[in-house]
């Protein structure tokens, strides 16, 4: 796209709302085409089994190119054809890969056992069907786990590939377990389909106007100037037609004050892309906004604004100010955590420095505040609850399946284990067809409930959107109301633990790790960054069990929601308290006795 490549790569980029877009019979008539197109490509590309190599990206274009010429001799614009390749091809890739990266993470986690016993009394090994938890040993899994640790994931796809045609010397078991393990994986990572409901979202060159470049210079210089004058704007973008040589699609766009203003006024930001989405019953227009990256320093800082990230409390935050700028030092002691030359720091170094280290009245606070995530855990918990039923009643009805399939082969007179052949195979005997029209109602009555589990699953993924771009936008308003740096820990686990009186299972840890820390992280950075504040990440050993005044480590101190100090009994909220240490954590100063030794020496 044009505002990601050239020279302007680097630049950092801001998707801009102008306004829903009435779903005109031109705009349906657009999408209903594309999509249509979509799964000719999609199949087109889509391989026979989802282990086998991902071809290169010029491999798949001279198969897409085809499907591209032929959507266009069949009445669809070939600028929109074009679009609808590079929406196929990325998508497919991206299935492809998050296929393959799944049958590795679950093969190098195969020993992981669930925290809820079946109805049996086992643990159930989760990585596996639920028939496997009742025939293989937890010593299976293990020794199948430790081939797993000794395997590259090239070198563990290629193992699932040759037990397609045998055992490869491992015993029979352990081979049918990997192979199950597999079919789970193609079973759910299928090719991608894009349905009624479905967005396409279509980023615009010029050849997607009438008027060519002139049409969207204007355009986009129009809302240029619009954004930095903030100010309102109307106007309309004529795309070009659905067909070769059909009437044009009048689209309009609507830029709000409110949208202008929190793009920013920076000299360099220019409107650089328009994309449009199609969706359901509403369309949507965007523009993509553009500026060179800020230098920022984070040396130059005496006040900061730390943030301890959890549960209870999604953003607990400290703003401090020091006597002292943050020293050189101290940002070199860090280097390795912010992605600079030097090492991370061990947690037995961890420890030694703050043990060796105090921070005291030269440090002051001047605001505190906590983002209560209470309703927003309340609702994934609530999403996770119907997940864990969900998942319970797929399991129950796969559990029939695998009966009703015994069943159907013995009286085809085939091995049990063959699968189920949609043309029934025998079908003037009584028994086999009702038991073979029970089984294909029961596997679509598992495809619908997969459905529903995939729409909670989006459900989540809104709301930790939504409550994780709040608390950035926040954090961001306070760095600059004190022209302080972000200060927060290098954490890459968060979860509750299961004696924890918040733990609500295992689903439920799941949905909150799943990408919830990952995505915070790049909701701030990015929204830091766009905001012109320096940022940095500290060693997140020991924050929440360390006494700054005296160098105290101890576990023991942190006692759910409280902090108490074993020097004095001084109580914190705890969270507050890690927020404060890692804000303290860079003007940290050697203890008396320490610092008069070093001088000695």
């Amino acid at each position: 796209m044009a505002y990601g490549k050239g020279r302007n790569k680097d630049f950092m980029k801001r998707m801009a709302d102008l306004g829903q877009l009435p779903m005109s019979a031109e705009l349906a008539d657009l999408k209903s085409r594309i999509i249509a197109t979509l799964d000719k490509m999609a199949d087109a590309i889509w391989p026979t089994d989802i282990l086998e190599p991902i071809p290169s990206g010029k491999e798949m274009d001279a198969v897409l190119l085809k499907v591209q010429s032929e959507a266009s001799k069949g009445g669809l614009n070939n600028v929109w054809a074009e679009k609808a390749r590079l929406i196929a091809k990325s998508a497919v890739i991206e299935q492809w890969k998050r296929g393959q990266r799944n049958l590795f993470g679950r093969f190098n986690n195969i020993a992981t056992v669930g925290d809820v016993l079946m109805d049996d009394g086992s643990k159930r090994l989760v990585n596996l069907p639920e028939e496997f938890s009742r025939s293989l040993k937890l010593e299976d899994a293990a020794a199948l786990q430790e081939i797993a640790v000794g395997l590259d994931f090239n070198s563990a796809l290629q193992l699932f590939r040759d037990l397609a045609d045998g055992d490869h010397g491992l015993p029979a078991h352990h081979a049918e377990a990997l192979r199950a393990m597999a079919d789970t994986v193609r079973d759910r990572f299928k090719r991608p389909v894009w349905k009624d409901d479905a967005v396409v979202q279509l980023h615009l060159d010029y050849r997607c106007l009438r008027g060519g470049k002139d049409a969207l210079e204007t355009a986009l210089q129009a809302l240029d100037e619009t954004v930095k004058s903030n100010c309102a704007k109307q106007l309309v973008l004529p795309l070009t037609s659905v067909a070769p040589r059909g009437a044009g699609i009048a689209v309009p766009l609507r830029l709000v004050r409110s949208v202008a203003s929190r793009i920013g006024n920076h000299p360099d930001l220019r409107a650089a892309a328009l994309v449009v989405e199609l969706g359901p019953t509403v369309g949507q227009a965007r523009m993509v906004v553009t500026r060179p990256p800020k230098p920022m320093s984070i040396a130059d800082h005496r006040t900061v604004v730390a943030e301890d990230f959890g549960f209870r409390n999604t953003s607990s935050i400290a703003v401090l100010r020091s006597a002292s700028l943050i020293g050189e030092q101290a940002l070199a002691r860090i280097s390795g955590h912010n992605g600079g030359e030097g090492k991370k720091l061990t947690k037995t170094a961890a420890m030694k420095f703050l043990t060796e280290h105090v921070s005291g009245d030269e440090v002051e606070i001047l605001e505190l505040v906590q983002f209560d995530g209470k309703d927003f855990l309340d609702r994934i918990a609530a999403q996770a609850k119907k997940v864990d039923g969900l998942r319970s009643e797929i399991d129950r009805l796969y559990s029939r399946l695998g009966r009703i399939r015994v069943e159907i082969n013995k009286v085809a007179g085939a091995a049990v284990t063959e699968l189920v052949p949609e043309v029934a195979a025998m079908p003037h005997h009584p028994r086999y067809m009702a038991m073979h029209g029970r089984f294909f109602r029961l596997l679509s009555a598992i495809g619908r409930l997969k459905e529903a589990r995939r729409s909670v699953y989006r459900a989540v993924a809104g709301l930790k959107t939504s409550w994780f771009g709040h608390v950035a936008q926040r954090k961001a308003d306070l760095a600059e109301k004190y022209g302080a740096a972000v200060v927060s820990e290098d954490l890459d686990v968060l979860t509750i633990e299961t004696d924890d009186p918040a733990y609500k299972g295992r689903t439920f840890n799941k949905m909150i790790n799943n990408g919830s820390k990952g995505q915070y992280n790049f909701r701030s950075d990015n929204t830091l960054k766009w905001r012109g504040v320096a940022s940095v990440k500290v060693p997140s050993f020991h924050t929440s069990s360390t006494d700054w005044r005296n160098g105290t480590v101890d576990k023991a101190q942190r006692r759910g929601a409280v902090f108490k100090a074993a020097f004095d009994g001084r109580k914190w909220d705890a969270d507050l308290h890690a927020a404060e240490m890692i804000g303290r954590y860079l003007f940290l100063r050697p203890k008396q006795g320490i610092q008069v030794a070093a001088l000695a020496a």
